[in-house]
């Protein structure tokens, strides 16, 4: 066995010590593990995106893109190349953008994203996955159209993490507390932190990727609590619901055998009697 560099020797002596945690950046695309699969193998490309602002019509300056294949088990077997395009949103990025992200005006100029090679990535996929989908999936089916409708999974929303023994759900929160860092807030630096994320091993013994592949597949409903009385909103947002500005409707989204509950507990405890229940599955999920 090689000997420790020494950086490993100094880590390996604070990890022995009660006192300290270390901290290890991400590993390099080429030293990502790799396994033999077993059963079926999919395959999902994980994306992420960096906008103007927070607006849903606010451009895309940053999208980034990689292939992962992963077999029954959810173990990640292969990593593709990343992608990453800057596209010039025709004016200038706001400072506060450029604090958070590091792209400046000089690094879209000019620079348009490859649309048709990002639309035959994800066409090529079995779904799409982003740490937050509800916000890059309709910001990408707005700028590829030709993607609208393929199925989204949500790292963030759609592991059970506080079940994990994780008490938050922020990108960089969840990788400090397996040991990882990253330097955020670049789509493809997101990207590849998601990766390697979602190929961690939970304490139960199963992957993050498993366990979002098998909450994303299940159907679910969204209930929209259509006519409730206004002073039934304390309860309704108390109860984890939100509001739709443009319908001006309280909605929630649930697992479908939790259905008749949900209607059960609108009618007797908001006196809602006519909720729109609408049927829900990973190529409609996410889109506000």
């Amino acid at each position: 066995m090689a000997a420790l560099s020494p950086p490993e020797q100094a880590a390996a002596l604070l990890d022995e010590h009660p006192d300290y945690r270390v901290l290890r950046a991400l590993p390099r695309p080429e030293c990502y593990p790799v396994a033999q699969p077993q059963g079926l193998v999919r395959t999902a490309v994980v994306i992420d995106v960096e906008t103007m602002g927070l607006e849903a019509d606010h451009p895309i300056i940053d999208l980034a893109m990689q292939r992962i294949a992963f077999d029954e088990r959810g173990v990640i077997i292969r990593v593709g190349q990343p992608r990453q395009w800057f596209e010039d949103p025709g004016m200038p990025i706001p400072a506060e953008i450029t604090r958070l992200t590091g792209i400046t005006d000089a690094d879209v100029a000019g620079r348009r994203i490859d649309a048709d090679a990002a639309t035959s990535l994800i066409a090529s996929t079995t779904l799409a996955i982003a740490h937050n989908a509800a916000f890059d999936a309709p910001r990408v089916e707005r700028r590829l159209p030709d993607v609208a409708g393929h199925a989204w999974a949500c790292s963030c929303n759609e592991v059970p993490w506080p079940d994990l023994g994780f008490d938050g759900r922020k990108l960089g929160h969840l990788l400090m507390q397996q040991g990882l860092f990253h330097q955020g807030h670049r789509a493809a630096v997101d990207v590849w932190a998601t990766i390697n994320l979602l190929g961690r091993v939970m304490p139960d013994g199963e992957t993050a990727l498993a366990k979002l592949i098998r909450q994303a597949e299940q159907a679910s409903v969204r209930i929209e609590a259509t006519n409730a009385p206004y002073d039934a909103k304390d309860a309704l947002k108390a109860r984890g619901y939100r509001w739709h500005a443009e319908k001006r409707t309280w909605w929630t989204e649930l697992p479908a055998v939790n259905e008749h509950a949900e209607l059960d507990w609108l009618r007797d405890t908001c006196f809602c009697a006519r909720p729109s229940v609408i049927s829900v599955t990973w190529m409609q999920r996410h889109r506000g």
